[in-house]
């Protein structure tokens, strides 16, 4: 299950770079000269990345499939997987907004989207998952990529159905955090990264 959140935990490095390299070359100038909104132009980047984050899952699952790997869940348990992925997705876009306001270049935003990447996957995959320990488990709490492997977890490992209620909570804390995310990503690169 952890390796599914793979599917977007690397989507700030994309989003960063792609913000930076636009900013460098003066398209973010250029976009503001015409009629697209602010907010049109962000829903574009938000569901583009949801998209790029779905075709990475998608992915993934079809090579685990391919090698005999078979989830304790039924076809909406799948959906369900799809649908946290996406959320997770959103506040990843969050952190690679933030990475552009903090990168002066685009090779800078790569090693700054590091500092959001390497916590969603230590703390919110493999390190939370494999060797839980007391700090371990108190820190991935921070990550919204936690949230995502923990519901997958119990839906592909355990099979409890979509309505169980630690599935439901985790939905609700990954969307809560990947709002809460994206809102400061776009008021901080709105603020300081649009220069």
């Amino acid at each position: 299950p952890v390796v599914f959140a793979y599917g977007a935990i690397f989507i700030p490095m994309t989003v960063g770079g792609s913000f930076s390299a636009d900013r460098e070359d003066g398209r973010l100038r250029r976009l503001n000269t015409t009629r697209l909104t602010p907010s049109e132009f962000m829903a574009s980047q938000v569901l583009s990345n949801m998209i790029l984050g779905m075709a990475q899952v998608g992915l993934i699952f079809a090579v685990a499939f391919a090698i005999g790997y078979r989830p304790s869940t039924d076809l909406g348990g799948l959906g369900m997987a799809f649908l946290l992925v996406s959320v997770l997705t959103v506040a990843c876009v969050g952190f690679g907004l933030i990475t552009a306001t903090l990168a002066k270049s685009a090779s800078a935003a790569t090693g700054i989207a590091f500092l959001f990447i390497i916590p969603q996957m230590f703390l919110g995959t493999f390190v939370s998952g494999m060797a839980p320990s007391a700090v371990t488990a108190t820190a991935g709490r921070f990550v919204p990529a936690y949230y995502v492997t923990d519901a997958l977890t119990n839906l592909f490992l355990r099979g409890v159905p979509l309505s169980n209620a630690v599935v439901l909570g985790d939905l609700a804390l990954v969307s809560l955090a990947s709002v809460l995310v994206l809102a400061v990503g776009i008021v901080l690169f709105r603020k300081f990264g649009n220069e």
